[in-house]
C-alpha cells in the first residue's frame, strides 16, 4: 500500500483522543506485515523489530520512534429539548473554524449534522466582531430529541466531516493529517527496513492521547525504556501570514528540530544521515518546549536522548490541513537510513 492510500484509509475511522482503538486496528493491519505488533494497556500501538547483536555480543540500543495517532474532536455534552446537540472540545479545537461545519456524531449509529450559523442579515455589527464561543454553538441533525436519544447519547464523540482530497503537485488536504502523516512516516520506515539489517532494537509507537497532554508518549517511554527516542509530528508549514523563521516549507523534506528539548549529537547524526543519503531536510529551531511527544520522551524515566522530526503541514487543526506526500516519504527514508547508519558504530552509540 502506498502512502496516499494508507493516509486515506486512516482517515475513514474516527480517532479522537481517548478513542483511538478503531484506528489502531487499521494501523495494526499494515504494521503487522513488517513487525511484531502489540497494543498496551493505555492504547498505544507498538511495532517491534528486533536488531542483530553487536560484534561485541551485546544487544544494540533501543530506539523508540513515536508518532501520535489521535486527532482533535468533540464530545456530546447534552441533547436539548429542541433536538439540538451541545458539545465540548477534545484537544485544540479552534472556535474560529467551527461555524458552518459538517460533523459526524459517532453513536449507536453515525448521525450527520451541521453546526449552524446566524444569517448575516440578522447579525448586528457588534456581534460580527465577536468570536462565537463553542458553548454557544449547537449541532443541528434535523431529528427530534426523542429520535436522537435512540441513536446517540451524552459522551459520544464527534468528528468533522471531511475526507482526504488531492491538490496539485503531490499535495494532500483534509482533517487529522496531524498526525496520521507521522504514522505514515513510521509505515514508510518499516517497509524500508525490510531490505536492511540493523543492530538497534526498534520500537515504532503510534501513541495515544497526545492532543490532550502527551499521555501516550509518557506511558510508552516508561514501558519501553528506550536509549534514544525520536518523535515524529507535524510542523507549521509556510503559508500566507507566517514568517519564514516560524514555519517550514512543504516539499523540502522533513525538518530536524534543534533546541533544549533536543539532544545535540542526535540532531547532528540525523543531519549526517540525510546528507549522506541525499535526503532533503530542513532545520526547525524550537527554543523551548516543543509541544510534541518529544517533550514527554525527554523526561521519561531518568531522561532519554531525544530528537524530533517534523512534517511541514499547512492550516493546522482545521479541516483543510495540507501536506506534501514526498515529505512523508523522505522522513520515512531518513529514519530508516539513520537506523542502518548505526550498524558498526557500537563504540559511538553513547551520546
Amino acid at each position: 500500500m502506498g502512502v496516499k492510500e494508507f493516509l486515506v484509509q486512516m482517515s475513514t475511522v474516527p480517532h479522537v483522543s481517548g478513542y483511538e482503538s478503531e484506528l489502531a486496528k487499521v494501523i495494526s493491519g499494515e504494521f503487522s506485515k513488517y513487525a511484531k505488533v502489540s497494543v498496551d494497556a493505555f492504547g498505544n500501538l507498538v511495532a517491534y523489530k528486533k536488531g542483530t547483536r553487536l560484534s561485541s555480543g551485546k544487544a544494540g540500543p533501543k530506539i523508540m520512534f513515536a508518532a501520535h495517532m489521535d486527532e482533535i474532536g468533540m464530545i456530546v455534552s447534552d441533547i436539548c429539548d429542541n433536538g439540538f446537540v451541545k458539545f465540548s472540545r477534545i484537544g485544540g479545537i479552534d472556535a474560529h473554524n467551527m461555524l458552518a461545519q459538517e460533523v459526524i456524531i459517532h453513536g449507536r449509529q453515525k448521525v450527520f449534522g451541521v453546526i449552524g450559523i446566524k444569517p448575516p442579515h440578522l447579525t448586528s455589527s457588534a456581534e460580527m466582531k465577536k468570536i462565537v464561543e463553542l458553548h454557544d454553538m449547537s449541532i443541528d441533525t434535523g431529528f427530534s430529541k426523542e429520535k436522537l436519544e435512540d441513536m446517540i447519547r451524552v459522551g459520544d464523540i464527534i468528528t468533522l466531516n471531511q475526507d482526504i482530497g488531492e491538490l496539485q503537485n503531490g499535495k494532500l488536504t483534509g482533517r487529522a493529517l496531524d498526525n496520521t502523516a507521522g504514522v505514515a512516516v513510521l509505515y514508510c520506515a518499516l517497509k524500508n527496513l525490510e531490505h536492511f539489517s540493523h543492530c538497534a532494537d526498534v520500537y515504532f509507537v503510534a501513541s495515544a492521547q497526545e492532543e490532550i497532554g502527551l499521555r501516550g508518549a509518557i506511558t510508552s517511554t516508561y514501558n519501553i525504556k528506550p536509549d534514544i527516542g525520536i518523535a515524529i509530528d507535524v510542523g507549521f508549514g509556510r503559508a500566507n501570514g507566517l514568517a519564514e523563521h516560524e514555519s517550514i516549507d512543504l516539499g523540502k523534506g522533513p525538518a530536524i528540530a534543534i533546541g533544549p528539548n533536543i539532544n545535540r549529537q542526535l540532531f547532528d547524526d540525523l543531519k549526517k544521515a540525510a546528507i549522506k543519503n541525499n535526503t532533503k531536510y530542513q532545520v526547525e529551531v524550537i527554543p523551548g518546549r516543543t509541544g510534541t511527544d518529544a517533550t514527554a520522551i525527554q523526561v521519561g524515566e531518568g531522561g532519554v536522548i531525544t530528537g524530533l522530526l517534523s512534517i511541514p503541514l499547512k492550516y493546522m487543526h482545521s479541516t483543510v490541513e495540507t501536506i506534501a506526500i514526498k515529505d512523508v516519504e523522505s522522513c520515512g527514508k531518513l529514519i530508516s537510513d539513520y537506523i542502518v547508519e548505526l550498524q558498526g558504530r557500537e563504540d559511538e552509540l553513547c551520546y
